[in-house]
């Protein structure tokens, strides 16, 4: 049965989204293992679990007809040179949810890449809509000094597989910062 119209107020500053169903953290405790420098990243659990990635749900019934819309942040910072991210997923049907991220602050960087490993970068930016095929992981890097928001919007029905990232199907590559510039370099586990 579709769910009656309805609105959802949201601003960024500060970050509110209503009504909503869940909120969702990432902190670095949880993505530890998403950076290359884990070393780094136990140093900077000893100063506390410091939040990387916040995301609001709205309330809508995960069925298949009805449209999921998310408002997500990815705070500013680095784990050793490696720029915060989200944990980043793939969806389990590869053909019917796809997603669209409209992002309304910040910079950073959006990383798609095809089960076959072909990897696309886009900028994320204010003013920016970003369209996912349903085939592809991404991953978003907030390279800036602000907090990176978007909207996200995808079949309210999609299942995300979060593993996508681990072992064989890691994505290929990582954002650093190199001499005060952005470099996308090659993951260092990916032969």
């Amino acid at each position: 049965m579709p769910i009656a119209p309805f609105s959802i107020r949201y601003t960024v500053d500060p970050m509110s989204f209503e009504p909503k169903e869940e909120v969702i953290l990432r902190t670095l405790s949880q993505m530890r293992d998403a950076f290359v420098d884990t070393a780094a990243a136990d140093e900077m659990l000893k100063s506390g679990d410091t939040t990387i990635v916040e995301v609001f749900m709205a309330s809508i019934p995960k069925a298949e007809g009805e449209l999921m819309v998310n408002i997500n942040t990815v705070y500013p910072g680095k784990v050793g040179d490696e720029y915060f991210m989200t944990k980043g997923h793939i969806h389990a049907d590869h053909v019917h949810n796809p997603e669209i991220y409209v992002t309304v602050r910040g910079e950073g960087k959006l990383l798609l890449q095809t089960p076959d490993g072909e990897v696309t970068v886009s900028e994320l930016a204010e003013n920016v809509i970003s369209y996912i095929p349903a085939n592809c992981a991404h991953r978003c890097i907030n390279t800036g000094d602000e907090p990176l928001i978007y909207l996200g919007f995808f079949p309210a029905d999609t299942d995300r597989d979060y593993s996508f990232g681990k072992g064989d199907k890691r994505f290929k590559n990582i954002f650093v910062e190199e001499d005060g510039q952005v470099v996308m370099k090659l993951h260092p586990e990916v032969g």
